[in-house]
Order: C-alpha cells, then structure tokens, then sequence
C-alpha cells in the first residue's frame, strides 16, 4: 500500500497545534493563579491586564516597533557584510585566519551591552551606535559559520578546478564561496535571533525611541504590565525576523527543501 504524503498546510498543522495548546493552557494558569492568589499588578499583571495595557498604548507602539526594528535590520544587514567580508578574507589567507579568527573570539568573551557606554559617548544618542552594537551582536555568528563551512566546503571540486589550472582566487570564488552558502545562511539564522534583543539592550541604555526605552519608562514607573506588552512584542518581532530570514535563506537554496516535520525542533521520530 502506497502512503500518501501529507500536504504542507496539514503537517504546518500538525506541528503547531501543540504548542498553540501548551501556550494558552499556560496563559489561563497564569490569569487563575493571579486572580486566586490576589497577586497585586506591580508584582505580576495577569494576561487580561497586560492585554489591556497593549490597548492603552497603541497608539504609541507604532513608532517605538519602527525605531527598534530600524536599528536591528540595518545592523544586521551591517553584521553579515562584515561576517561574511572577513570569513571570506580568512578563507583567502591562511595566515589571517590563523591571525583573526582567534583574536575576535577572544572579543566575544566581552559582553556587548559592555561596549555600550563607548558608542553613547563616541555616537551620541542617535541611531548610528544602535545599529554599530547590533551589528557587533550579529556578525560573530555570521563570520564563524561562513569561514567553518567555506574551511571544509573545498573537497574534490576544487582538486578538480585546480587540475584544471584554476587559481586559488577561482577555486575560492567558484567552489568554496557558494558551496559554504548553506552554513552561512544558517549563521544567519542565528544572528536574526539576536538582532532585535540586541536593539532593545542598545536603546534601553541610551535612546530616545523604541521598545527598550518603552521598557525603561515602564520599570521607573512600575508599569510591570507595560514591560510585559514590549516583551511580548519582542519575542513577536524576533520571530518575525527570523521567519523572513528563514524564507530568504529557503528561496537562495531552492535545491534544498526540506522534509516535512524536519524545521527546527520540530523533527519527528522516524
């Protein structure tokens, strides 16, 4: 008997009904125990309350979503230039790979949200040091990817062009830059999880606009119910990115798809 393969939308279905089910079962947890509990609102608002405080400050969220995401799409785009530049200036000298790639791991050991201070007061308060400690979260990730896979990426197409007289410019031009464009992309997929936090640290220092000046004001204010609205719209925007990028990344590789139930945590057991 032939098994029929099940269609996109049904097995998008299957695979987010669980979580759908887990997330509301905690929601109304979370609403009963502090109804029950008399939990006061400056300690632990209760879901209806923080869906009430969203209401309140739509009109105000447009501009501060815009600021942050602004700031994290342009230093993502900042980050992967520069990853992907110096991943593919290692790969082309062996001896700056050696030289490089140590000394900026050695930097990650410094938190970026460290580095903060430096880029208020070199900066000022603008969007330009926002986007610089956004693209400094995001292009580590990039450049570890793209120079490991273009590192391993050579094998037997390179002998082959070689052979043929290829120089080592078109052999890493040729044959490790495109066939490390999968780990690449999949750095890249990483980097757009932590862009959007990275905006909210950057604007929660010093900033004027966005949800992690949102969030400054709410906890002077012990408006923890408003902290809750920008949390939420970061986890929201965060997912976001990542779904763009994903697409992105699937429409650079359209020879690569992928089977059913196999995205992310989402693989099944055979």
């Amino acid at each position: 008997m032939s098994s029929v393969a099940p269609r996109p939308g049904a097995d998008l279905l299957a695979r987010a009904w669980p979580p759908a089910v887990l997330a509301t079962g905690l929601v109304v947890v979370w609403e009963v125990a502090v109804r029950v509990g008399d939990v006061p609102a400056f300690i632990l608002p209760a879901p209806s309350q923080v869906v009430s405080a969203a209401v309140g400050l739509a009109p105000l969220l447009e501009d501060h979503v815009t600021t942050t995401m602004t700031e994290a799409l342009l230093g993502l785009v900042l980050g992967v230039l520069a990853g992907s530049a110096l991943a593919l200036a290692a790969a082309a000298s062996p001896w700056l790979d050696r030289a490089l790639l140590p000394l900026l791991t050695l930097t990650q050991t410094v938190p970026t949200v460290v580095l903060a201070p430096l880029m208020v007061l070199w900066g000022g308060v603008g969007l330009a040091p926002k986007v610089v400690l956004v693209a400094l979260t995001v292009f580590f990730p990039v450049l570890v990817a793209a120079a490991g896979a273009m590192r391993d990426a050579e094998g037997e197409l390179g002998d082959v062009l070689r052979g043929l007289g290829g120089t080592r410019r078109q052999v890493l031009l040729l044959v490790r830059a495109p066939a490390a464009l999968p780990g690449a992309l999949s750095g890249l997929r990483l980097a757009a999880t932590y862009a959007v936090g990275a905006a909210v640290v950057s604007e929660y220092l010093a900033g004027t606009s966005g949800l992690g000046v949102l969030i400054q004001r709410a906890r002077k204010g012990y408006d923890v119910d408003r902290i809750f609205v920008a949390v939420a719209l970061v986890a929201l925007l965060t997912a976001l990115l990542f779904v763009i990028v994903d697409a992105a990344s699937r429409a650079a590789l359209p020879w690569q798809r992928r089977e059913p139930g196999t995205h992310l945590l989402a693989r099944r057991p055979a």
